[in-house]
């Protein structure tokens, strides 16, 4: 009888390339641990291990949007001049914008940012009915922009991955409504799935090209000095200024925190609406949008939690597999391995690991899977062998963890124990356990070899 589902390691980790220098840690380990691929200046592929940890937060992104009301589409990546020239941004996007020509010599681009092309969906779509206001229409897909200098991988890239969201209301108060509560899930995505909410950082800002009202940007700290956040050690504020003398609140002396930004949500009022056509009984709708780097997220993450180039480390939830279990080889064919694996699966959902690389002896296999941050190690080796012949056999079981170097060894346990270890791991590291139903189809994924018997 078939237990769960497993992925082999054989087949899942790939040999790491040889990263470039890089000021960047999280770029060189992405690199030389198999989860990118460089392939020309400011472009990556996404390897098997990458494309697993952006599916995972990719569906924590649709759960918890579609969740408060938006319905996701899918968008061209190409725009027309034509379009961006109705809000006057084909000229001032400036030449970051990659453009080009088709065959017929119509002006093209590769969009950076789709707040033209949703509002013209809309105002296409309508006249809508008041019963559907407000509309929230998000999609995560590719953007472009040609950076003049890109630099550490996936943070500043050419190509990118983005959720970008948009919203049309009634009038502003509405709109503001709707800014509240989606700023309520960002800080939910943030802080209770990703775990990040103790170097989350949300800040007002320049709403820049967009445009708009209100606009606040989410930074996390960050070793690059890519960008900078002001915080005033007086009262605890933190505000973004170009050229800061005092705190706005109590008037000290700010000092500047190197942060990377991966978050920013506007309120943009009726300035595309208008423009586009985008109405209600003739009256242009209040829109605002609200934007996340997905793939920014990967290194940004990484250079957040890992403490050492030897250990990576990504939120749990969005770590490539939940577990490992590493098997001696004179153990491969026991029934132990299918227990094990049965009890893991109970609770970890984000996919289960099976190092079938008998070559290795167990102890380098535990430093590989520290390496790529994998939640819970589990080791069946020589305790396990002798553990057999009593009622209760054992295994050997360590964690990883976020600014953390080295696996915490927690000893010898039964199967029972371990379902019961789990769980207290989990129900004290989140405040719930909704984030688990949106990995469940890619824990129960499996390899074209089928389940381990």
């Amino acid at each position: 009888m078939g237990g769960p589902m497993l992925h082999k390691a054989k087949k899942w980790i790939l040999s790491g390339a040889t990263a470039p220098a890089s000021k960047s840690v999280a770029h060189r380990m992405l690199i030389e641990n198999g989860f990118i691929l460089p392939t020309a200046k400011g472009f990556y592929s996404l390897l098997p291990l990458g494309q697993r940890v952006i599916d995972k937060l990719c569906r924590i992104l649709d759960s918890e949007f579609q969740n408060s009301g938006a319905m996701k589409v899918g968008m061209p990546i190409v725009g027309t001049k034509q379009l961006w020239d109705r809000t006057r941004r084909w000229e001032a996007m400036g030449s970051e914008m990659l453009k080009f020509e088709d065959r017929q010599k119509a002006q093209l681009c590769l969009q950076p940012t789709a707040e033209e092309m949703c509002t013209d969906l809309i105002g296409q779509l309508s006249p809508l009915k008041k019963a559907q206001l407000p509309v929230m229409l998000y999609q995560i897909g590719e953007k472009f922009r040609d950076e003049m200098n890109p630099r550490f991988g996936l943070m500043r890239a050419r190509q990118f991955l983005m959720k970008d969201m948009y919203s049309f209301a009634l009038d502003s108060e509405s709109s503001q409504k709707t800014y509240h509560n989606i700023s309520n899930v960002y800080d939910r995505i943030f802080g209770e799935q990703l775990q990040l909410a103790d170097d989350l950082i949300k800040v007002q800002a320049d709403s820049g090209i967009h445009g708009g009202h209100i606009s606040h940007e989410y930074h996390v700290r960050s070793s690059l000095e890519e960008d900078f956040v002001d915080y005033c050690t007086q009262c605890g504020t933190f505000s973004k200024e170009e050229t800061p003398k005092m705190c706005s609140r109590c008037s000290a002396s700010p000092q500047k925190i190197a942060s990377v930004e991966i978050a920013h949500t506007f309120h943009l009022g009726t300035k595309y609406s208008e423009a586009l056509g985008a109405k209600f009984q003739g009256k242009p709708l209040d829109m605002c949008c609200f934007g996340i780097g997905v793939s920014r997220l990967l290194p940004a993450t990484i250079d957040l939690l890992s403490v050492s180039d030897k250990a990576l480390r990504l939120p749990r939830v969005i770590s490539p597999f939940d577990a490992v279990i590493i098997v001696k080889k004179s153990l491969m064919s026991n029934v132990i391995v299918e227990m094990t694996s049965s009890s893991a699966s109970r609770y970890l959902k984000g996919g289960i690991l099976l190092d079938d690389r008998i070559e290795m002896s167990p102890g380098k296999r535990i430093h590989e899977a520290n390496r790529l941050g994998i939640p819970f190690i589990i080791v069946l080796a020589n305790e396990t062998e002798r553990s057999l012949v009593t009622q209760e056999p054992v295994i050997e079981v360590f964690t990883t963890h976020p600014k953390s170097a080295d696996p915490v060894d927690q000893g010898s346990m039964t199967l029972d124990r371990f379902v019961s270890f789990v769980q207290s791991q989990l129900y004290g590291s989140y405040s719930n356990l909704d984030h688990l139903h949106v990995l469940d189809e890619l824990g129960a994924a499996a390899d074209e070899n089928g389940p381990q018997k």
